[in-house]
């Protein structure tokens, strides 16, 4: 049986899950071969209930398909999951989300308190405290001193590498470490004063809305197809443009200049891409940065606002 670790460092609890190769194979010898060791931002759900999910940094999980699928609402506490949003995801209690979804293996039943010891940590972070919780998954049994964020093969072409190279620099500085432009808009400390009347939490609101599709969606998307479809590059480069742009431009006018100067640097860049793999590597690294933004903004959100829109009770 193979085993993976999931620890959360600052709440100091680790589980061990064994991974099911029955259901869902090909997920699980991914998971197993390529992307561990890794560590990353945790997140908690806001929608779906006792969930933990966080960003895998390994372009592999989007494109990967899923062979076998479930409603996880009525899959047991402790379901390891993995997602095409690029998600490991872990159910600790009841959820009210019954979209199918693809598990790959289970934590240990000892191990189940020590995960709802988590779940509720994750939760007390995202909810109220914004303590920053890393998140680190490798084989059990393994020693691992260094995390090193993977980056995509080379590419033949200068300018795109040197693109893709300094997109990739900003993400390893991020990955860990809030990205000041979203602390700075949270923090209501926004250039262009966004928002109506001198308030800025529908900003706020908008930048959650812009950034989850522009990656999940658009960016994740155009990997997507040009990973496993016959579309052709000239037909990626015509469309890339018109996904893309418009809610770069507008997180760009909200606060995230970065991102919205490595979008424009990436379209300027794209009309002398000659290769699937040059497009890849350029649009694959803009996707991870939107992603880890996503992360980043979802952490710091003031959730407690929701303590003012509870459901009645039944």
């Amino acid at each position: 049986m193979r085993q993976i670790e999931i620890e959360w460092v600052q709440p100091g609890i680790t589980v061990t899950a064994d991974l099911n190769e029955d259901r869902n194979p090909r997920l699980a010898d991914l998971l197993w071969n390529e992307l561990l060791p890794y560590n990353s931002l945790q997140n908690h759900a806001l929608v779906s209930g006792n969930h933990l999910y966080h960003l895998v940094p390994h372009h592999q999980l989007v494109y990967t398909r899923a062979e076998y699928k479930e409603d996880r609402t009525k899959s047991p506490d402790g379901t390891v999951f993995l997602s095409q949003l690029q998600h490991l995801a872990v159910k600790y209690g009841p959820l009210s989300e019954y979209l199918p979804a693809a598990p790959v293996g289970h934590v240990v039943p000892e191990d189940v308190d020590a995960l709802r010891a988590a779940g509720r940590a994750c939760w007390e972070a995202a909810w109220n405290s914004k303590q920053v919780i890393e998140v680190r998954v490798r084989r059990k049994g393994e020693e691992v001193r260094n995390f090193v964020l993977p980056r995509t093969a080379p590419v033949d072409s200068p300018a795109v590498q040197k693109l893709v190279e300094e997109i990739h620099d900003e993400i390893a500085r991020v990955w860990i470490d809030p990205p000041q432009e979203i602390v700075a808009m949270h923090e209501g400390r926004i250039a262009s004063r966004a928002g109506s009347y001198d308030q800025y939490f529908s900003t706020l609101v908008f930048l959650n809305g812009e950034v989850r599709p522009l990656g999940y969606s658009a960016l994740n998307g155009l990997v997507t197809m040009s990973r496993t479809t016959d579309i052709s590059l000239a037909d990626l480069l015509r469309i890339t443009p018109m996904l893309i742009r418009t809610p770069a431009e507008f997180l760009g006018y909200t606060g995230l200049n970065t991102l919205w100067d490595f979008t424009q640097r990436v379209l300027e860049t794209l009309p002398g891409v000659e290769t699937r793999e040059q497009y890849f590597a350029l649009i694959n690294a803009l996707a991870l940065y939107a992603n880890v933004l996503n992360t980043w903004n979802l952490h710091f959100f003031p959730w407690r606002a929701g303590a003012d829109h509870t459901y009645a009770t039944v």
